[in-house]
């Protein structure tokens, strides 16, 4: 067998694995690797008829946990030859039998807890590839690991961060693409460039490196070049640009071609990323590269311009599908921006560009341009306007799934507008700098009479926040059909070749529809948010179903409205269900925290209240939230007398970094220290306002 032929080879089994083990069940023309970018699982034991009795079959809690915060679990399991491979907080990744549940190893690369304040949203992970006997993880302070499959040892170990000065960090899966494995970062919101590397699997040698923006220096490769002309002269280059490939990597063997969804611009505002305008490529972008040398084959922008921090980042299905009485092999992605395109794979044609969700940003998108016809109510440079999507999207990084048996595409939608205004805002290390003020108008006075009253935004969709699970017909680009309203930031979804669909939601619950109709056919209360996508596998002629559950990431700054991490213990675990398995056992309920006076030697006078709420506004209110929030971290204003003592010793010495409290020391001094001590210890004579929700 040739390198080449052997390395798609190789390819085609790591894709394989996402999808478990099983047969094709009948439906043998589709290789595994295109159904593992589907989420779509070939098992035919579970149907509508006998869905009513999933139990749990085993279930998996004893994760990594630093300090008293538990976090978001993300990723989706890989069953290969029996042994489940999946990845939880701080990229630490589990081995287990598939069967029973018995850990085999464990592999902690020991992340730098003080990375966590790098990030914009959580010390989460979105897990691994799997081949030819070796793992492949990507970890939160920014290196990429091969693991050996059968024991858990390291065998090789590589930095992929450029610039160890700026708040780059992963919590994407990576993806083996042919001799390759290509890996992005995350960061955008923190001042990065963004950009994609390759790695040699057997040595972990760089392959090559793709910027997505250009810089303040000389252009690497020419697509550089060829992006720059895009972007004005004067282009804020100190901010880095952003553009970070923070999550969907998918290779088509086929071609040789690796896929890279592509994030926002940096600052946010493109009147003041690129004040002489332009699209600012290659920004919100899918971008087709040679997997062997990096050089890019096509590129579509889904949002040039962007000003509202619509990524196309979000999951990407390859699919072989007639469309327009023609055979194609399409990619198909829903991305933050509202709107489901379905491409050309081989020659990024478009061919399809619907709304599947309330868009205000642009009209339409015009086929025959490939570009997005935008609003004016988009522009907000120089006053306040109500935008759809919100900053979260129409679509987040929870994956959507294909169904070949129903032909339909199921969507986790976010509906959810936004309040944007601009905000000049200079870098800080460890801060978040988008340039911009965003809101949801569902928990503040927007308008006269607020946000619930008719008059609050004129001639506007009435705000909303919430979610739900629609069912896409990519070939007509039309809604087939749409869930009963789910809470906000709902979870991943499967589909399966009997025709079911499930998903996980931020209320706790399983929820199993048939893929036709939507008719829910069973709902599984774990207690536990669910975020990541289900899979399934069959061992011994038993179909099981995988799913980790823990809620977090973004959102574990304030628990939104129905989500039950805010009532019970949001613990987190990997729940494994079969037909006849037994009833799920809930977690304890939260117990609450009462507010406690702070000692009166820390309280400060007016002036340095409002010095330290500024403080703590650039670099605590990210993960800590407001007064009155209820989130996944420590309430700043319930510390216990013992733990205001030892502010400065956690603010600025960092003795809790290890659990993701990093020390400030470098960019706080003792009298800011005290400052942002004065502004938690103020009496509050009222509840605040604040929710957190911004």
């Amino acid at each position: 067998m040739n390198s080449a032929v052997r390395m798609a080879a190789i390819a085609v089994l790591s894709l394989a694995a996402a999808c478990g083990t099983q047969k094709s069940g009948g439906e043998a023309s589709t290789p595994d690797w295109k159904r593992a970018t589907a989420y779509y699982y070939t098992g035919t034991k579970i149907t509508a008829e006998n869905a009513a009795q999933l139990g749990v079959a085993w279930e998996f809690n004893d994760f990594v946990v630093r300090g008293r915060t538990h976090r978001g679990v993300e990723s989706t399991p890989i069953v290969v030859d029996g042994t489940m491979y999946f990845t939880g907080p701080w990229s630490v990744v589990y081995a287990l039998d598939a069967k029973t549940g018995a850990q085999k190893w464990q592999y902690d690369p020991q992340v730098d807890g003080q990375f966590a304040r790098r990030t914009c949203c959580d010390a989460v992970n979105r897990g691994v590839d799997v081949a030819d006997g070796v793992v492949y993880v990507a970890t939160l302070d920014g290196y990429l690991a091969a693991v050996d499959a059968a024991t858990g040892k390291e065998l090789w170990k590589t930095d992929t961060i450029t610039d160890r000065t700026r708040s780059y960090a992963i919590t994407g899966a990576p993806r083996i693409s042919g001799r390759n494995v290509v890996i992005g970062n995350g960061g955008a919101e923190m001042g990065v460039r963004g950009y994609a590397s390759a790695f040699d699997r057997k040595t972990g040698k760089l392959a090559w490196r793709f910027f997505i923006v250009p810089g303040a220096g000389p252009d690497e490769h020419p697509e550089v070049t060829e992006a720059r002309k895009t972007w004005s002269p004067d282009s804020r280059w100190d901010l880095g640009g952003g553009g970070t490939v923070w999550d969907s990597i998918v290779y088509d063997p086929d071609t040789n071609i690796v896929y890279l969804g592509t994030g926002n611009g940096m600052p946010h505002p493109l009147w003041s990323r690129s004040p002489g305008g332009g699209d600012n490529l290659y920004l919100s972008s899918i971008v087709a590269v040679n997997a062997d040398t990096g050089r890019k084959v096509w590129h579509y922008q889904t949002t040039p311009q962007d000003s509202w921090d619509y990524t196309a980042t979000q999951n990407m299905v390859l699919a072989d599908i007639e469309f327009g009485g023609k055979p194609r092999k399409v990619i198909m992605q829903a991305p933050k921006n509202g709107f489901f395109y379905v491409l050309d794979r081989v020659t990024g044609e478009l061919l399809s560009a619907e709304k599947f969700t309330t868009v205000t940003w642009a009209e339409r998108v015009d086929l025959k341009t490939g570009r997005p016809v935008i609003t004016a109510q988009s522009d907000y440079s120089k006053e306040t306007k109500l935008v759809w999507p919100s900053e979260a999207g129409g679509h987040n990084w929870p994956p959507m799934a294909y169904s070949e048996k129903t032909g339909l595409v199921y969507i986790p939608v976010l509906q959810a507008p936004m309040t944007f205004q601009m905000y000049d805002q200079p870098y800080k290390p460890y801060t978040g700098i988008q340039g911009s003020i965003a809101s949801f108008p569902a928990f503040g006075a927007f308008g006269k009479g607020g946000a619930d009253s008719e008059d609050a935004f004129p001639g506007q969709p009435k705000p909303r926040f919430d979610a739900v699970l629609t069912a896409w017909n990519p070939k007509t680009g039309k809604i087939a059909w749409t869930s009963s309203e789910l809470p906000f930031w709902s979870g991943g979804v499967m589909a399966t070749a009997s025709g079911l669909v499930m998903q996980g939601s931020a209320d706790g619950y399983l929820t199993v529809y048939e893929g036709v109709t939507g008719k829910v056919l069973h709902r599984i209360n774990v207690g536990t948010g669910i975020m990541a996508a289900p899979m399934s596998y069959e061992i011994d002629g038993e179909q099981y179903v995988a799913v980790n559950a823990g809620f977090g990431g973004a959102l574990n700054v304030a628990y939104p409205p129905g989500a039950v991490a805010a009532e019970r213990e949001n613990l987190e675990r990997l729940i494994v269900f079969k037909i006849g398995g037994k009833a799920p056992e809930l977690p304890p309920l939260r117990e609450e925290i009462a507010f406690t006076d702070a000692p009166a030697q820390y309280r400060g006078d007016a002036e340095a209240v409002a010095r330290g709420g500024a403080l703590y506004g650039a670099y605590c209110g990210r993960c800590h939230g407001g007064r009155d929030g209820m989130g996944g971290y420590p309430n700043l204003w319930k510390m216990a007398p013992e733990t205001h003592d030892a502010f400065n010793a956690i603010v600025l010495e960092g003795v809790f970094a290890d659990a993701g409290m990093a020390g400030f020391a470098d960019v706080l001094s003792e009298a800011d220290a005290r400052d942002l001590h004065a502004f938690l210890a103020e009496p509050a004579e009222a509840p605040s306002e604040r929710s957190g929700l911004h």
